[in-house]
Parts: C-alpha cells; sequence; structure tokens
C-alpha cells in the first residue's frame, strides 16, 4: 500500500508541475479581456485593431501548438516546456514595454506562441507518466488549472485597473512562469519520449515510479519504435483516432467557449452592467463556477468514464446557449442575471465534459512514435478554430444580433452531441495499447 500511494503521489507532483502550463494558458489567454479597454485607449485602437490584438495571441498558439508537437517528439517533452517558457518571458517583456503598436502585436503572438506549445505538450506529458486507473484525473488538472489561470488573470485586472495599470496584469503572470521553471528540475523525462529514444533502462526505471504495472506499457512494444512519416496519421490504424483527435478539438472551440473567455465582460457591459470593474466581477463569478465544474470533472472522470461525461456536457451547452438565445431575444429588465445564468451553466457544462474530456482523448488515443506530432496537429486545428470563433464573433453580432448568433452556437453543441454519442470511444483504464487495439478494430 505505501509503494502504490508513492506511485500516485509522484504521478500527482509530475502532473502538478506540468499543469503549470495549462495555468500559463488560461492566465495569458483571458487577461486580455480586463487589459483591453486601457491598451486600446493607450495606443488609440480601432475596433478592428482590437480583434486584431485579441486575435493575435491565437495565431502565435496555432504556430506553437504545431511545432509544439514535433519539437516534443524531437526534443523531449520537458525540454520543450523549457522553450515555451523563454518564448512566454520574451514577449510578455516586450509586450509590456513596448510603445510601438506592431510590436505590440507582434509580442502578443509571441506569448500565444507559448501557449500554444503548453496546450500541446502537457496533456500528453502527463498522460505518459500516469497509470491508465488515474490517466483521466491527472490530465484533467490540465483543465482545472486552465481555468485557475483565468480566474487569477480576472482577480488580478479587477484590482490593477482602479488604477489603469494593465501592464501588472501580464507582469504578475510571469510569476507563475518563473515556478515553473524552477520545478521542471524535479520532473523526469516522458518514458514514452526515452523508449522513442531507445533509453528503455531509463524509461522503465521512470515508470516503475508512476506505474502498477510496467509490463503493459507501451514502451516494451517493437512496432513503436519505428520512425515514421506524417502520412502514418492517415493509415488505416491511425486514421480513425486522428479524426475524432481533430473533431473534438474542432468543437471544443467553435461550440463558443472562448466567447465566454475573450468577450463576457463585453457582453455585460452592453446589457445594462454599468462599470467595467462590475463586468470584471461578473466574468470572475462565471470563472469560480468553473473551478468547481472542473473539480467535479476530476473526481467522475475515471470514475463514470469519458463518455457520459461528454454527452452530458454537450446536451447542457446546447440547453444553456438555447436559455441565453432567447434572453437575448425577449430582453428582460434583469438581462445581466439571465446572462450570469447562462453563461454559468454554460461554461461549468464545458468544463465537465468537453473540456476535460477533449483534451484527455487527444492525449490517449495515437501511437507512442507518433503521438506527439499527431497530438500537436489536433491541437493545431483547434487553435485555428479558436482563432476563426474570436475573430468572427462581434461580426456575427453585428450582422445577425445575439439572440440569433447565440442560437447558431446552440445548435453546433447540438452537433457535438450527436458526434460524441456516435464517434467517441471510451477510454477509461484503458492502457495506451488496448486503446489502440480499440482503434486498429
Amino acid at each position: 500500500m505505501i509503494e502504490k500511494n508513492k506511485k500516485i503521489l509522484n504521478s500527482l507532483f509530475y502532473a502538478l508541475i506540468a499543469s503549470i502550463g495549462g495555468l500559463l494558458f488560461g492566465y495569458h489567454t483571458a487577461a486580455i479581456s480586463g487589459a483591453l479597454h486601457f491598451i486600446s485607449q493607450e495606443f488609440d485602437l480601432s475596433i478592428i485593431s482590437k480583434q486584431v490584438l485579441v486575435s493575435f495571441i491565437l495565431i502565435g498558439a496555432i504556430l506553437g501548438s504545431y511545432l509544439g508537437g514535433y519539437l516534443a517528439d524531437i526534443f523531449g517533452r520537458k525540454k520543450t516546456f523549457f522553450y515555451a517558457l523563454i518564448a512566454l518571458f520574451l514577449g510578455t517583456f516586450i509586450f509590456i514595454i513596448t510603445k510601438n503598436k506592431i510590436v505590440l502585436f507582434s509580442s502578443r503572438a509571441l506569448i500565444g506562441f507559448a501557449i500554444g506549445i503548453f496546450s500541446t505538450v502537457v496533456p500528453i506529458y502527463i498522460a505518459e507518466i500516469s497509470d491508465p486507473k488515474y490517466r483521466g484525473r491527472l490530465v484533467s488538472i490540465n483543465q482545472l488549472f486552465l481555468v485557475c489561470g483565468i480566474l487569477l488573470s480576472n482577480i488580478f485586472a479587477y484590482f490593477f485597473l482602479k488604477t489603469e495599470n494593465w501592464q501588472a496584469i501580464f507582469l504578475i503572470g510571469l510569476i507563475f512562469a518563473f515556478i515553473m521553471l524552477i520545478l521542471l528540475f524535479f520532473i523526469p523525462e516522458s518514458p514514452s519520449f526515452l523508449a522513442n529514444q531507445n533509453k528503455l533502462d531509463e524509461a522503465a526505471q521512470i515508470l516503475k515510479k508512476v506505474r502498477f504495472d510496467i509490463e503493459k506499457s507501451e514502451i516494451f512494444q517493437k512496432e513503436n519504435h519505428k520512425k515514421v512519416k506524417i502520412s502514418q496519421l492517415f493509415s488505416k490504424n491511425v486514421k480513425a483516432a486522428f479524426l475524432v483527435g481533430i473533431t473534438l478539438n474542432i468543437f471544443r472551440q467553435i461550440t463558443g467557449i472562448n466567447i465566454v473567455t475573450y468577450y463576457a465582460p463585453s457582453l455585460f457591459l452592453t446589457s445594462g452592467v454599468i462599470t467595467s470593474h462590475s463586468a470584471m466581477l461578473f466574468a470572475s463569478l462565471i470563472s469560480i463556477v468553473n473551478i468547481f465544474a472542473s473539480l467535479i470533472s476530476i473526481w467522475l472522470i475515471d470514475k463514470l468514464g469519458r463518455r457520459p461525461l461528454i454527452i452530458f456536457s454537450t446536451l447542457s451547452m446546447t440547453i444553456c446557449l438555447l436559455f441565453l438565445s432567447f434572453s437575448f431575444l425577449l430582453n428582460p429588465h434583469n438581462l445581466p442575471i439571465y446572462i450570469m445564468i447562462s453563461l454559468m451553466g454554460f461554461t461549468s457544462s464545458f468544463a465537465i465534459g468537453l473540456g476535460s474530456v477533449s483534451w484527455l482523448i487527444n492525449s490517449e488515443i495515437y501511437p507512442m512514435n507518433i503521438r506527439g506530432k499527431a497530438a500537436g496537429i489536433s491541437t493545431f486545428v483547434n487553435w485555428i478554430s479558436n482563432y476563426l470563433v474570436a475573430t468572427s464573433f462581434l461580426s456575427l453580432i453585428d450582422i445577425f444580433g445575439k439572440s440569433n448568433t447565440f442560437f447558431f452556437f446552440s445548435i453546433i453543441c447540438f452537433l457535438a452531441l450527436i458526434f460524441s454519442i456516435k464517434k467517441v470511444p471510451e477510454t477509461k483504464g484503458k492502457s495506451f495499447l488496448e486503446i489502440q487495439k480499440f482503434f486498429k478494430k
């Protein structure tokens, strides 16, 4: 029992350190929502320029997520974390000191590049250092830290914006990056990466610290050590898994979750909330509910499984967006309360299922020797979808109105529900080898 608990604690410790990357992901993605008003005043940004500034982090993340998978397969998961942190430090410092618009946008893209790497590599690393029995919970810590990062950015924005000191919001984010940088020296490299480098003995030693039954590990399968080309993703054995991973990542974004992350304060301001500080307070309350929902997901994901959570999630998201659509249509006197209820329900439903399960599934379903590249491309598609939603949302509102726009997103949530019922497999408690055998069939 002591040995078992030690292995669980080892995995938890490694997962917590890697998940700081998820916290940085959430923090820097959401920080712009509170600071945007004051940045636009300082740099005299138009509506189009504000959308571009918000979207530039996504352009960087698109590139970072794609290259992150390659870097993780070439240099290792741990070294790739270091590269991402260096990019984050550099991008943030330039962002807060520059007085030039072009440099402002470019540095925001560099921050996005780091975030894109984290979004690809963190779930992979945690999945590879976890025992199958606890893999769902441990990978879901990344989603929990992500929403904690969003909440922290909202809290700091609420306090610092009273003095219009938007630079401090981003500077504080570097404290968490520095903590991760130090703690990385205390975690091992992924055993799957080491096995790919033919360092089987070293990989086995790490597995003994975190797994109960290492004989079932993928690292001992010779076929997983073969070098593969990117075209392998479309082979008969991998294609089904790849399509599931990509589609889940698309639905993760086009169902509208980042509308809440980027534009929740703006929605409240246009619905009758008087001050930006009040809007940030409402947004913070939504993030708190999101955190509790993520904790529920961690508790249930290895008990109930992936499929029940994602089916419940997409169904609830559909209902919440329909409620929001009709709220804007009827425009009641206390509209901000209806918006609050809708967004709390929507974000908590997302966190319980689609938010956590999509990252987890994407880290579980690919063969060892192509996992980084496959997860990188799937996450790349995730960020492209994110970019399209973020850059089109205000235009959709302007053309179709709030009610019709959110009705449209509710239809997309319903399509995600149908896909989840028909195509998403149950991976609870299964080893990587068992999951791959399922897709080969």
